[in-house]
């Protein structure tokens, strides 16, 4: 399984940043932004994921999501999550 995510840290962001992507901006430019997690600067990329080490909530979300799709606001204990499923 292969996704980008934006993590943030504010409530406050996520319906600007959800709007932003209902209008077709760029998920990774927003992610470059935006994102509070070191991988904001790669366009969010996460690569191909541990499923062993994503949080419950993460990993269910994620399977039943179609590729393309757009998930979140998630919590975790490192704050809101959205992600973009890249691939299976």
């Amino acid at each position: 399984m292969e996704a980008k995510h934006i993590l943030l840290k504010t409530p406050l962001l996520v319906e600007p940043i959800l709007q932003a992507i209902n209008q077709g901006a760029d998920f990774a430019q927003l992610a470059r932004e935006h994102s509070a997690c070191p991988s904001g600067s790669n366009g969010g990329d996460w690569g191909k994921l541990d499923q062993s080490v994503l949080p419950q909530s993460i990993l269910e979300a994620l399977n039943e999501a179609n590729i393309g799709d757009v998930i979140g606001p998630l919590e975790s204990r490192h704050g809101l999550h959205l992600i973009k499923l890249e691939g299976l």
